[in-house]
């Protein structure tokens, strides 16, 4: 919440957490709100997962591969292994698009490519497949996956442009606010 969809400075973190791993270690007690100031509430995670881009890295790689199986195993409770090289981020409107692909002019493909509303989790073989094929050609391959975040795409969106993108990361945004959430920093 707090470093990597906040973007907030972990200075502060980390004397919080330093202060509540001395208190544990000198055995005395701490409460879990001793992180509230360091805990980003509900709707400023919302807004901050909505609006969240993860530019093409390995260390962001992996990070998508982490939300997006953390949302599986909440939405499906299906395990999706982290370490394992079957799935692979897709980018739905591909990196390489341009403005022949869907209904995306050159500043939409900007803004979107990198949203996480517009990535999914997708085995490799069926990711090396879809490649920039359009919208309708991808959801053929999306239905095959094992990764339900993915095939759902299939079954939500007919089309895909910028609003979808918008509209799906908002969806995910409602989830993962449930998945990290500290509900006795909540109130």
């Amino acid at each position: 919440r707090y470093n990597i969809i906040g973007g907030l400075n972990p200075n502060e973190q980390e004397d919080i957490y330093n202060s509540v791993a001395l208190k544990i270690s000198q055995q005395k007690q701490f409460d879990v709100r001793d992180f509230q100031p360091v805990y980003v509430s509900d709707a400023q995670f919302e807004t901050d997962f909505s609006l969240k881009q993860f530019k093409n890295t390995s260390r962001n790689h992996r990070l998508v591969k982490y939300i997006l199986s953390k949302t599986e195993k909440y939405k499906y409770h299906n395990e999706i292994d982290l370490d394992s090289e079957l799935y692979t981020i897709e980018h739905i409107l591909p990196e390489s698009a341009d403005e022949n692909w869907g209904d995306f002019n050159q500043d939409e493909i900007n803004r979107s490519v990198y949203r996480i509303g517009n990535l999914t989790l997708l085995e490799k073989a069926l990711n090396r497949d879809a490649d920039i094929r359009s919208f309708p050609e991808k959801k053929t391959f999306y239905q095959q996956s094992n990764c339900n975040v993915t095939k759902n795409i299939t079954i939500y969106y007919d089309t895909w442009n910028e609003d979808r993108i918008t509209s799906r990361q908002a969806n995910l945004a409602k989830d993962a606010k449930s998945i990290w959430k500290i509900q006795e920093l909540n109130q």
